[in-house]
């Protein structure tokens, strides 16, 4: 447990927060305690997230799934209230460690250990089952062990069996190692599917930390799931048959909890028959924050509530109802030791992750070098080979930027841009803007975003001229699209499209403008005229939107081949030949398909050429797409991402250059004088995000790194005031563009998917992304004003 930070609240309705135990991407978990003495472990989720209607619906769920499921073996809901300001959950404080944990303490667990995990998991799932529940998430990480057994803790993505789900049938989420083949094809997931999971998580126990499907990269990970056998060789043999049969592909051949259970028989449990001294030692250790070394002084009451509207939450160190601006780190947090404990939360169990960057930078001119003053140096480096790890050494840095300033913005961001002085933040529901000082330009403008877009390379809006272009929905209700330009001074629509002679999909997205048009790119379905209930194909449709003339200029349609397609519209930073790529994605083989097609700009976008995409046929190595002019071209040919970075020449569609080695790039931005290409990825074998400067013309690497990420993150680069930022998963990186080496971190909030669009911007010396407490703004040199 740490201790309460400046911005932590020290009340939770009636609880007094004694420390905080983790967070998560919905919100912190703290310590609570009752008047009565109670011990809770209490979820708050993000003040931003608040005021999002279908956050608040998926928080409801989960806090009903928690109540419904509650039992002896989980953490049950003591109290909650999901309609307050700010939501929150409280549950029994169960202290223990994470099966996970555990494994990494004391190694494979023994036979007779398994067996009462079988039993005890079992009984658990039985209560989750009939109360119409499947956990969807079942993993090591998970399960919970504790002086009187499992205990299954994190209903955050359950879903119901009357078929209410907290994410779209066809989506693919939980943890690939621990999916069932149903989960990793997208279709619907039963109580089954738990067993499956639970299956994987045995073994993982029995193995002593050996995944029974382990292919390196996710995707190869799922593959296994859905195709292969389990890999069970170091599963004891007594429990191999059982662990083999939870992991039937077919959900029914799978046993059911209730023939686990009773196929085990397990009696009474006392620590001493089960766990081991060492874990004992770790959840007394978890158990004495219950019990504070010294009398703690009385707990005050309360606050009093007035009689007026006031907020539940204060905040510790300032006045109750006074609002508070966490403007970043100042000091990293302390690494956690070997002995974590991790702590059990209704919102699962929480590591806290170690402080501290490190950059692995690599340069070599074919034989290694024990001495040398790059990076850092003023002389350029001379030409590397292709593999990073030819030649790796650490640069260590703490240093954390400090905010200029942060703007309040009351929804999680799903896209941030500007034009000049003003700073354009896109929403679900609202799109923002915010001047150079951090305050608000005009009210926000109402634009519902589909959720079927947000992370798939949909962004709703584009700015150029002093106008911002918008495409969304008018109302949750009403799901229409509606494409309009609204004036950057003022925020007033000066003009939307008549209604299209299409109906518009799922999706829409303003990819961006390129020489006085708008380009939209979306979803249709295509009906028949004669028929409009007679549905007869659907496709990706291009507009080139005139602002001049208030119309569009030309309509492209692209009729889908199979469904699961995908359409992308890439614009260069100048020309006038558009790049449209239709790409399906086969995760049964874990193939990509693709095709590309020249647009002409100029001529009704008519088609110039087509063929298959590079690295067609290849493993998918990244879901990630990138519309707008300094992320697609560079020195006048496309750049795109696939298995690898290809130049592609816009006359014949022809590849100029490849980049070298196995790097699945997921993201890629020219230097502003379109000389150099910076790109950052993975390795699909790799557990590790490489980042490498090419020259544009060649393809040759000018310089290699390393950053000490994961896989399938969200990743993006932006090339501003000579500087290379790259985000992952919510980190920036602020790079010297010559060398590679780095200059400062700051940790933004993480956005949800790994496509873009990512939420942040670089412009004008400044970078801006959004944090918990909204729209931050960080100078190029990540100092504070005046420093």
């Amino acid at each position: 447990m740490r201790r309460l930070e400046p911005a932590d609240p020290t009340w939770i309705g009636p609880y007094a927060l004694l420390g905080r135990l983790g967070a998560g991407a919905m919100g912190s978990v703290y310590l609570g305690r009752s008047a009565g003495g109670r011990t809770v472990a209490v979820k708050l989720i993000r003040p931003e997230l608040a005021g999002d209607a279908r956050f608040r619906a998926r928080f409801r769920a989960e806090v009903a799934a928690a109540r419904a499921a509650s039992s002896a073996f989980t953490a049950p809901v003591v109290d909650a209230d999901t309609d307050a300001p700010v939501p929150w959950m409280a549950t029994v404080f169960v202290p223990g460690v994470a099966l996970d944990e555990a494994v990494r303490l004391v190694g494979a667990f023994p036979e007779h250990v398994v067996r009462i995990l079988v039993a005890g998991i079992a009984e658990e799932l039985k209560s989750i089952h009939a109360a119409g529940l499947t956990h969807r998430d079942l993993k090591p990480s998970n399960i919970l062990l504790a002086l009187d057994g499992p205990h299954i803790i994190d209903f955050g993505i359950s879903r119901a069996a009357d078929g209410t789900a907290l994410t779209a049938e066809g989506a693919i989420f939980g943890t690939p190692a621990f999916m069932s083949p149903e989960q990793a094809m997208g279709r619907r997931a039963g109580p089954a599917s738990d067993v499956f999971s639970l299956g994987s998580t045995l073994a993982y126990a029995a193995s002593g930390g050996t995944w029974p499907f382990d292919g390196g990269h996710p995707l190869e990970v799922l593959r296994k799931v859905v195709s292969e056998e389990p890999d069970l060789a170091a599963v004891p043999g007594g429990v191999r048959l059982l662990i083999a049969a939870c992991l039937a592909k077919a959900p029914g051949d799978r046993p059911t909890p209730r023939q686990l259970a009773a196929s085990q028989g397990a009696g009474p449990l006392s620590p001493g028959t089960w766990l081991h001294p060492v874990l004992v030692s770790a959840i007394e250790e978890a158990a004495a924050v219950m019990t504070p070394v010294a009398a703690p002084a009385p707990l005050p009451p309360p606050p009093v509530a007035p009689t007026g509207p006031q907020p539940l939450v204060t905040t510790a160190g300032s006045a109750a109802g006074s609002p508070t601006v966490r403007l970043g780190h100042t000091t990293p947090p302390p690494r956690p030791g070997r002995r974590k404990v991790l702590l059990g939360l209704a919102g699962g169990a929480v590591a806290l992750a170690g402080a501290g960057t490190a950059l692995y930078l690599t340069r070599t001119t074919g034989q290694r070098e024990q001495s040398q003053d790059f990076p850092g140096s003023q002389n350029p480096p001379p030409t590397p080979v292709a593999d990073p790890s030819d030649y790796t050494r650490s640069l260590e840095t703490t240093v954390a930027a400090t905010p200029l300033w942060t703007s309040p913005v009351p929804e999680p961001l799903i896209q941030v841009t500007g034009d000049g002085d003003t700073i354009v933040a896109a929403g679900m529901k609202s799109v923002w803007a915010i001047d150079r000082a951090g305050q608000q330009r005009w009210q926000p403008l109402t634009n519902y975003s589909s959720p079927h877009g947000i992370g798939g390379g949909d962004s709703p809006v584009a700015v150029g001229g002093g106008t911002a272009y918008v495409i969304g929905y008018t109302s949750p209700g009403d799901l229409s699209y509606v494409f309009k330009a609204v004036d950057l001074a003022t925020g007033t629509v000066t003009w939307t499209l008549p209604k299209p002679d299409l109906r518009i999909g799922a999706s829409a997205s303003v990819v961006g403008l390129l020489d006085g048009l708008v380009y939209v790119r979306g979803d249709a379905s295509l009906f028949d005229p004669k028929d409009p209930l007679k549905y007869r194909y659907g496709a990706d449709f291009v507009w080139a939107v005139d602002p001049a003339a208030r119309r569009i200029r030309w309509q492209n349609l692209h009729q889908r081949d199979e469904v699961g397609s995908q359409g992308r519209l890439y614009l260069p930073s100048s020309g006038s030949r558009l790049l449209f790529e239709s790409a399906s994605y086969n995760l049964e083989t874990l193939k990509k398909a693709g095709r590309l097609e020249a647009l002409d700009a100029g001529d009704g976008g008519k088609s110039l050429w087509q063929q298959l995409a590079p690295g067609t046929g290849a493993v998918i190595t990244n879901l990630s797409f990138f519309c707008d002019g300094p992320h697609s071209s560079a020195a006048g040919r496309f750049l795109y991402l696939a298995d690898r970075l290809y130049a592609v020449d816009p006359a014949d569609g022809k590849v100029v250059w490849q980049s070298p080695g196995e790097w699945a790039f997921q993201t890629a931005v020219a230097s502003t004088d379109g000389a150099t290409v910076y790109a950052a990825g993975t390795h699909y074998a790799k557990v590790r995000t490489v980042v490498q400067a090419l020259d544009a013309k060649t393809g040759a690497v000018r310089w290699s790194g390393s950053l000490p990420m994961g896989m399938l993150q969200d990743m993006a680069a932006h090339f501003s005031d000579d500087t290379l930022y790259i985000w992952i998963h919510g980190k920036v990186w602020a790079l010297d563009p010559v060398t590679g080496s780095p200059r400062w971190t700051f940790d933004f909030h993480a956005s949800g998917g790994t496509s873009t669009p990512v939420p942040f911007w670089a412009s004008g010396g400044r970078i801006y992304g959004p944090t918990d407490n909204g729209l931050a703004a960080i100078a190029a040199d990540g100092k504070p004003a005046h420093s």
